[in-house]
């Protein structure tokens, strides 16, 4: 049986290569016959200019006094590696020791074909020396110009699949759509994001090419064993070409092995199409060996590391593409010895080579899903990674990796309202045309049994995601991995109705790459960046379907064809359809009565709506860091500087480990701001957003006490280099639930979400009965023992869950009532009633404890910044600078602030201990040691001092805080402190010695007091102190230890002894303390007159922010047992 006489190309496909040349003549040609027949470069030029206006339309907002500033996070790090190649080009950086501190790393989708393009563009347009400025700017219009550029290619192919009018139809679609692919093709989003979907659509466009002559010109092994090149050229040519385009988008992006993975699957299907259609598999076994050979060689010239790791340029990438080549081969094969048997069985004659490669692929599949040893994890976990339709919890917390249909905007819209949002109804009549190139081939056969078939494959399909509820317990209950099943499932279908008729090559190819691309744009949303060219795409195929179905034809050129009424109507129909909601008129999807919610945005409102977003509050912090802090290599006066040059040529460590100089430190945060801290502050962060460093960086944020967070450091590597992780930076995001908080949970080796938090309901009344929403978040005690809350929320003090009040330290007690699920779950609810009330107050611990234990229903503190139970103070984390900008500038944070404090009837400002300033930087030090006599025996002592913030205070004064820690004496009185904060020798020390400028200082001596007591006389009195602790001391320059002896001090003389001249010698001098009678023991008489009263206070405050930052007045705090 040959496979290699027809001459027709099923479903109307285009049979030559249709590629614009440069030989057209004007001769003889009127200017409308030109227009008619070149139409097209003006409309896309006009199409890729508007684009082009659209993204950069907020230029602007990432220029401020002259700093050039990128949207998210990966654009600073290509501004690293793009300057880095200005200077070194065409070089890229082999190795960055200033990330991912104590290791240094190489990041594969960093320091790319996509950084060398915009650092020759910078060269260009400087002349050789372009200055720092317009490198930068050069990198915030780069997004801007691929987003632009990207209309061409998906002109070409929306011309393949439909001509001319059809590609031109697609790229207005592109041009029109408002979501992820506009938002990361925006001025400022100098991400590689958008370049992916450029360079994908060139190699996809030109393997259309390639499959297109293959299919014209059959080539066969024996033209090449016959030497007949001039046969084999154009597919040689062509081919070799679609291998040059796979390659570049792997330099561009290593991950893009998901092409080749396509491509793969695509080979399968079209040889055993062909095979159905008696052509020989030799033709797309061509191309395959071809392309893959090609772009195997260009992976190995890019190659960097040996792993199969799919983020580098590892041996995944030429392994895949030649293992792609080698199947081709295989198929090829196959096909020729079964093709050469006759077998009795005229069954096996016709499906003998299908069922053949599908059992093979059946087996390929269980080896994935029963086989747990690489490579078939390692394809199993990729593979789920892709296109599983699901994602791990470490990956939701990575905002470009979330699910698409489990965005923000879901609980607005819905599903298909957050599919209508992104694409308008382009998305459906994409699909439609998805659906009908599949199914149109069987279809205009219109045997019975392929009818049957589409029946049978409609079923299966709604069974599979309609239905998905019960298959996924049908897969799991025979021990399979849902989301591989019903791939497995779908493929075997599309299998399936290939080999039962011959498809376009093209047609196909097209299909299976937008099939596996909806499939990664709905398993991680950032794929709907390459998810917009495919529905472009298939809507210039549906295009040409539906004005094939009304008898038009446009192929041709722009004259217009005889056409009746009822065809122009349905033309104008359908692109109203396609263009018009959404696109061009905002619909209104939700009904929150927000309409900047509620409504969908148009790309030109987004594009005139962006900005470089948080960042640039970041670097108040970050430049301030950059400037008084010592210079990496130089911590303690190490000298080594020069050993850390932040543009150094720096090759790759043996061991991957790169060998820091003595005096190099890192900074801790969390992941996100990895970037910002190399870029603005030019110090190395431990955690980065390559996510590494991620659960060091979690367990150590959320380590319950100092010493558990030292180990966390040391057990980073082996060598103790972690442990010189010297700063510590956290913003108001890290430490607020429902923003930051819950992601470095998720990482966490040893907990979960429900340790830190639970909800507190609000009950509402409506006409369906009592519902219930979420009132606010009721944090647990282990929230308040996390490292980056006591440091942001307490500076590193003691934390007690008592309030300063005009009547003094009031305990707060959160007062709750109850209610029960349908499954026996009891949540928190807000109590209602006219003189309900949440919160009450508390003259010591022991009344708010007999109050909580009798409620039943009550808890001390889990509100705002009080803890439920004393939290104690850090040794060796001081504040040492903090933003300019409040947190308040957070819309976010005031809503978070507002909802709580509502809740519970307080002022926002009750809910806090510290002034909330966006971001925050601590310096671990060693810690100064303080020496004490003269305490009772086994008395509790309490130090404090007061330390003065540059920022924060009203009217951008400075403010104020309070470091207090306790300690017991022993049974002679002496008792020691190590404290972090220092009252003197500020001036000594600064970066040029290896030491930080501090900016937040002590505005006295440190105070020491025991416990308040009465004595034999009557008289109130408590044991006193001072003392000064130098710069040296605290930060480790000095050894020195100071000493403190306390003396009694009398707070209150019985009544009649001033006036009778008593005096004691154990008074304070007044030198040292003005007053004898501290203010917040002005109403110790009050205190013991309510301290008795279970019921305690009930407590609400008035009155709520403006968006300015309240007035915080730090809580001094006196343990008063009256």
């Amino acid at each position: 049986m040959s496979r290699s006489d027809s001459d027709t190309t099923p479903d109307g496909g285009n049979s030559a290569t249709s590629v614009p040349g440069l030989d057209y003549s004007f001769a003889g040609k009127s200017a409308t016959d030109v227009l008619g027949d070149l139409y097209h470069i003006p409309t896309l030029l006009a199409i890729v200019a508007f684009m082009l206006w659209v993204r950069l339309q907020s230029y602007s907002n990432f220029i401020r006094d002259g700093q050039v500033y990128f949207n998210g996070n990966d654009a600073w790090y290509h501004l690293r590696q793009v300057r880095y190649t200005v200077a070194n080009w065409p070089s890229t950086m082999p190795w960055d020791p200033w990330t991912y501190y104590p290791f240094g790393t190489n990041s594969g989708q960093f320091g790319t074909l996509y950084d060398q393009l915009v650092a020759t563009a910078a060269l260009i347009v400087g002349l050789g020396a372009p200055s720092e400025a317009l490198v930068a700017k050069t990198l915030l219009v780069a997004p801007a110009v691929f987003g632009a550029l990207i209309a061409v290619p998906t002109y070409l192919i929306g011309k393949r699949l439909g001509g001319r009018l059809a590609g031109l139809f697609g790229a207005v679609i592109l041009m029109l759509l408002p979501g992820t692919f506009l938002r990361r093709g925006l001025v400022g989003f100098a991400d590689h994001n958008i370049v992916e979907p450029f360079f994908q659509a060139f190699a996809v466009v030109s393997i259309m090419v390639a499959l297109a002559v293959a299919q014209r010109d059959r080539p066969i092994w024996e033209l090449v064993q016959a030497s007949e090149w001039d046969e084999l050229k154009p597919t040689l040519y062509w081919s070799a070409l679609g291998g040059f385009a796979i390659g570049l988008y792997l330099w561009v992006w290593p991950p893009g092995v998901l092409l080749l993975g396509i491509f793969a699957a695509y080979v399968v299907f079209q040889a055993v199409s062909d095979y159905a259609g008696d052509r020989s598999p030799d033709h797309v076994a061509f191309v395959a060996v071809i392309s893959m050979v090609v772009a195997a060689l260009m992976a190995l010239v890019k190659f960097e590391e040996a792993t199969f790791s799919p983020t580098a340029m590892s041996l995944i990438q030429p392994a895949f593409a030649l293992a792609t080549a080698a199947g081709a081969v295989f198929l090829a094969f196959l096909a020729r010895q079964l093709d050469a048997r006759e077998f009795a069985d005229e069954r096996l004659n016709d499906d003998g080579f299908a069922a053949t490669v599908g059992v093979l692929g059946a087996v390929g599949v269980l080896l994935v899903i029963f086989v747990e040893a690489a490579p078939f994890t390692t394809i199993e976990s990729n593979l789920l990674r892709f296109v599983g339709f699901s994602a791990t919890a470490t990956a939701r917390t990575i905002g470009e990796a979330q699910p698409f249909l489990q965005s923000g905007l879901v609980q607005y819209y819905g599903g298909f309202g957050v599919v209508l949002a992104e694409y308008g109804f382009a998305f459906i009549t994409a699909l439609a045309a998805a659906v009908w190139m599949l199914v149109k081939p069987l279809w205009k056969r219109g045997t019975t049994s392929d009818y049957y078939y589409l029946a049978g494959s409609t079923l299966v399909v709604l069974f599979v995601f309609v239905g998905a509820p019960i298959f996924n317990d049908l897969a799991s209950g025979l021990g399979l991995n849902p989301q591989v099943a019903g791939l497995a499932l779908v493929a075997l279908l599309v299998f399936g109705a290939a080999a039962r008729v011959r498809y376009d090559a093209e047609h196909l190819f097209v299909f299976v790459w937008a099939a596996f691309i909806t499939a990664a744009a709905f398993t991680q949303v950032r794929f709907n960046y390459y998810l917009a060219v495919a529905v472009a795409g298939m809507n210039a195929y549906f295009l040409r379907e539906i004005l094939a179905v009304i008898g038009i034809d446009f192929s041709a050129d722009l004259s217009m064809p005889d056409v009746e009424t009822y065809q122009i109507i349905a033309v104008v129909l359908t692109v109203l359809v396609v263009l018009g909601p959404v696109l061009v008129v905002p619909l209104s999807l939700g009904s929150t009565g927000q309409v900047s919610i509620d409504k969908t945005n148009t790309a030109v409102g987004v594009g005139n709506s962006t900005g470089p977003g948080a960042v640039t509050i970041w670097d108040e912090s970050l430049q301030k860091m950059n400037s008084n802090t010592p210079a990496e290599g130089n911590l303690g006066g190490a000298g080594n500087a020069d050993e850390l040059d932040y543009y150094e040529t720096y090759q790759r460590p043996a061991a991957g480990d790169y060998d820091y100089p003595e005096g190099a430190y890192g900074v801790m945060s969390w992941w996100d701001y990895g970037h910002w801290i190399t870029t603005r502050g030019e110090r190395i962060p431990h955690a980065n957003p390559f996510q590494q460093g991620a659960t060091s960086a979690a367990n150590y944020l959320l380590a319950p006490s100092e010493e558990e967070a030292s180990e966390v450091l040391a057990n980073i590597d082996d060598d103790g280099e972690a442990e010189q992780m010297r700063y510590t930076m956290i913003d108001w995001q890290m430490v607020t639930v429902g923003s930051k908080f819950g992601a470095p949970v998720v990482f966490d080796d040893d907990t979960n979400a429900s340790d830190y938090y639970e909800p507190t309901l609000r009950a509402q009344e409506t006409q369906q009965g009592t519902r219930y929403g979420v009132a606010f978040q009721d944090k647990k005690q282990r929230y308040y023992e996390s490292m980056m809350v006591r440091l942001y929320m307490y500076h590193g003090s003691r934390a007690d869950p008592a309030v300063q009040t005009l009547f003094g330290d009031r305990v707060i007690v959160f007062d709750y009532d109850t209610v029960s699920a349908e499954d026996g779950t009891s949540y928190k609810v807000l109590p209602q009633g006219e003189n309900a009330t949440a919160v009450r107050t508390f003259a010591n611990e022991s009344a708010a404890q007999q109050f909580v234990e009798e409620d039943g229903t009550a808890q001390i503190g889990g509100v705002g910044a009080f803890p439920r139970e004393s939290v104690p103070a850090l040794e060796h984390y001081r504040l040492v600078s903090t933003s300019d900008t409040s947190a308040y500038a957070s819309s976010q944070y005031q809503r978070t602030v507002l909802q709580e404090s509502q809740s519970l009837g307080l002022r926002p400002s009750l809910l806090q201990q510290t002034q909330p300033q966006w971001v925050k930087t601590f310096e671990k030090v060693p810690g100064a040691t303080v020496e004490g006599d003269g305490a009772d025996p086994n008395e509790t002592v309490t130090a404090t001092v007061e330390m003065e913030v540059p920022e924060g205070g009203t009217g951008g004064n400075a403010s104020t805080f309070t470091y207090e820690q306790q300690t017991t004496a022993n049974e002679d009185g002496e008792f020691e402190f190590t404290v972090p904060y220092s009252t003197a020798g500020y001036d000594e020390y600064g970066p040029e010695n290896g030491y930080t400028n501090v900016s937040v200082r002590a505005t006295g001596a440190y105070t020491v007091t025991g416990e308040v007591e009465s004595n034999e006389s009557a008289y109130i009195v408590r044991n006193q102190g001072t003392f000064n602790v130098s710069e040296g001391a605290v930060n480790g320059d000095t050894d020195e230890t100071a000493t403190v002896t306390l003396s009694e001090e009398v707070l209150r003389a019985p009544e009649g002894a001033q006036e009778n001249g008593s005096e004691t010698n154990n008074t304070t001098d007044d030198s040292e303390n003005t007053s004898s009678l501290p203010a917040e023991f002005d109403s110790l008489n009050g205190l013991d007159s309510t301290s008795d009263d279970p019921s305690g206070e009930s407590f609400a405050g008035t009155g709520a922010t403006d968006g300015a930052a309240p007035s915080v007045r730090a809580p001094i705090r006196r343990h008063v047992t009256p």
